[in-house]
């Protein structure tokens, strides 16, 4: 066993390399069950705010707020944990950090302003306020990233069809998000039949879903990337 009189030095060099191993495979494995997580609350989402609340009459996600306690609370926990993963997330430049966390803070800004329920007037239109603003930012920071950012890695896999196929996931789950906000607004205040169907919900449907495509390609290229099978 070897000692050392400095007394910085908590631990021998052996059991400190020995607990480095342990928590370098445990960080690695929370960072990729994290990614992972991400994905799989954005792809429930849906699917559980209509388990919660049914599916007639709801026009929208965000319109779930307003159906019950279950819902409200289904929507604005995954909001928050959704806002709170991305400021906590750390990828792999700065830049991509600082778009995650300023996602986030649009993430949690979503879940403590909620949509007025009187979105549907067919007489007047309605202003969007700080809900659909911060949606809109939200999807155009993940999009941006999955467009600009994600794919520079993809640089360094060596099989073409395996790059290819990467970068047209992230360019598809990208165009998707920012899609979605566009497709809303024109549904909402150019047709004025957004609240009388479900077009509007199952767009942001699409918009969530991309989101979620988007996490789980992005865990699956880590996977590769840190060489765990």
């Amino acid at each position: 066993m070897q000692t050392s009189e400095n007394p910085q030095n908590s631990y021998d060099w052996e059991a400190a390399q020995h607990f480095q191993k342990i928590f370098t495979r445990q960080a690695v494995g929370s960072y990729i069950f994290l990614s992972f997580g991400m994905g799989a609350i954005a792809l429930l989402l849906p699917i559980l705010l209509v388990l919660a609340g049914g599916y007639g009459g709801h026009y929208s996600i965000s319109y779930f707020y307003h159906v019950s306690e279950l819902c409200r609370n289904i929507l604005v926990g995954c909001l928050w944990a959704t806002g709170a993963f991305l400021i906590l997330f750390h990828g792999l430049s700065d830049l991509e950090n600082w778009i995650l966390r300023v996602a986030g803070i649009a993430g949690i800004s979503m879940a403590m302003n909620p949509m007025a329920p009187d979105q549907c007037p067919v007489a007047k239109a309605v202003t969007p306020g700080l809900h659909a603003a911060s949606a809109i930012v939200f999807f155009l920071c993940i999009a941006f990233v999955a467009v600009a950012l994600a794919k520079k890695r993809l640089r360094f896999i060596v099989w073409t069809p395996k790059r290819r196929r990467f970068k047209l996931a992230y360019d598809v789950a990208g165009a998707a998000m920012v899609a979605m906000p566009t497709a809303v607004a024109a549904i909402h205040f150019l047709s004025r039949r957004g609240c009388e169907s479900h077009w509007i919900f199952w767009v942001e449907c699409c918009g969530i879903w991309a989101f979620s495509f988007f996490w789980f390609v992005k865990t699956y290229e880590y996977r590769l990337l840190l060489r765990i099978h």
